[in-house]
């Protein structure tokens, strides 16, 4: 916090940052939070190519990911890893089967 005295010179006073007190507000499994959406990603994998292997690709290319067919996908929350799953069908659609969750740090 900077504050200016008379003649305007600013100074710094020192700030204090008090712990809070008591329970928090809600709690992460309060009902609130039970109807609220969050969108999860199934990162499949990833290939590097060059600009010019980029640009040659047509319909019926193949690339070649950087995961092999029985290793697990990440699923992530805001780019961050929640669990780890594997490819299964659902149908017509593709699903994952969750194989482990992440700890919480």
């Amino acid at each position: 916090m900077t504050t200016r005295s008379k003649t305007g010179n600013a100074s710094a006073s020192a700030s204090t940052t008090a712990e809070p007190a008591g329970p928090p507000l809600v709690s992460l499994d309060a009902a609130i939070f039970k109807g609220v959406e969050v969108e999860l990603e199934a990162k499949l994998g990833r290939v590097t190519l060059s600009i010019a292997d980029l640009m040659n690709l047509r319909a019926g290319s193949v690339l070649e990911l950087d995961l092999k067919i029985n290793d697990r996908i990440a699923l992530q929350l805001n780019q961050s890893v929640v669990a780890w799953g594997e490819i299964v069908a659902v149908g017509d659609n593709f699903g994952v089967r969750v194989v482990e969750v992440a700890k919480v740090a």
